[in-house]
């Protein structure tokens, strides 16, 4: 318990340190102990006004739903991949280290939290004592802004464990899956055709959206998977042994991977950002997304190769018979 007799003392020193700064309008001279006690002080001290309370949030997975409505949409890698959070250092209150965040989505020119959503009345950002918690309310905004504006469908955002989006709706339970999309083996000369073939009945999957974790493959033994078609093609283009699958998970959202096919100088031959993909739910349909962007760009230059193949054999000249002569 600190005695009145301190808190004088100290008053009396503030105001010695104050008049000598008024009398030579130079900061009061201290010693270095002096200084350090008194940064120390500065921060621990309650602040003169009650901080606002930060935002309430819910255990909805408000990055999660985000962050799946953009794998469903984001195929090729850009500068702001459609959801680039940003964070900043915010106020220290009483020694803690506040944070502001904010994400950036390429619907919307400014971001969230921001004029369209999400400030105080006085139109300040809110902060939070964890980095996690500012993420997740700048997400919130974000998605509340989509739904309001017919990005997103209402009521997407009424479980974390179930988000959903206009392309796909992904469980936390697996769903049956009673139609397969078939990637069927075809010659060169269909590149030009759809890649996919999904079944008349049963459910399909978006080749847009991110396959539920757990989910199986949509490929059984009788049908040639996506992957193995794309290998077979590179083989057939002199590039045998690739692609390689370069896929890596998300450090803040596990389960969520991005990644990109290696081909060698063969993706020279290919439009830029072909082969990449962005916050995919699974790793094995990260993969499959890959090897699906890439396949009907190698059916187009197996189709290109075989007809200059063909032409090159129509301009040569027949081979002559060499007759053999009776003696």
């Amino acid at each position: 318990m600190v005695s009145s007799e301190t808190y004088k003392v100290i008053q009396s020193w503030i105001g010695r340190q104050l008049e000598y700064e008024a009398t030579n309008s130079k900061p009061a001279p201290v010693t270095d102990a002096q200084r350090k006690l008194l940064e120390k002080l500065e921060l621990i001290l309650p602040p003169e006004h009650s901080p606002p309370p930060e935002p309430k949030l819910d255990d909805t997975n408000w990055i999660g739903i985000l962050l799946e409505y953009r794998a469903a949409r984001q195929r090729v890698h850009e500068n702001v991949p459609g959801g680039n959070f940003v964070e900043s250092p915010g106020p220290t209150i009483g020694a803690d280290q506040k944070w502001y965040c904010q994400v950036h989505i390429d619907e919307h020119s400014a971001p969230f939290p921001g004029p369209d959503g999400g400030l105080f009345p006085d139109g300040s950002q809110p902060y939070f004592g964890r980095k996690k918690d500012a993420k997740k309310y700048a997400a919130k905004c974000a998605v509340q802004w989509l739904t309001a504006q017919g990005y997103m469908p209402k009521g997407s955002s009424n479980s974390g464990k179930q988000p959903q989006t206009q392309e796909q709706q992904a469980t936390s339970q697996p769903p049956p899956v009673n139609g397969k999309r078939k990637f069927m083996a075809s010659s060169p000369e269909d590149g030009k055709a759809s890649t996919s073939k999904p079944e008349s009945n049963g459910s399909q999957l978006s080749p847009g959206s991110p396959v539920p974790k757990g989910m199986a493959s949509p490929f059984n033994s009788d049908e040639v998977s996506v992957t193995h078609e794309v290998s077979r093609l590179c083989e057939r283009l002199g590039h045998a042994g690739f692609p390689k699958y370069k896929i890596t998970e998300n450090s803040e959202q596990r389960g969520f991977y991005s990644g990109y096919a290696d081909l060698d100088l063969l993706s020279l031959r290919l439009p830029v950002g072909v082969g990449y993909v962005e916050n995919v739910l699974g790793q094995k349909p990260a993969r499959e997304k890959i090897a699906e962007d890439l396949l009907v760009h190698l059916r187009k230059l197996a189709a290109e190769c075989d007809e200059a193949d063909r032409q090159f054999l129509a301009r040569s000249p027949p081979v002559k018979e060499e007759s053999q002569a009776l003696v």
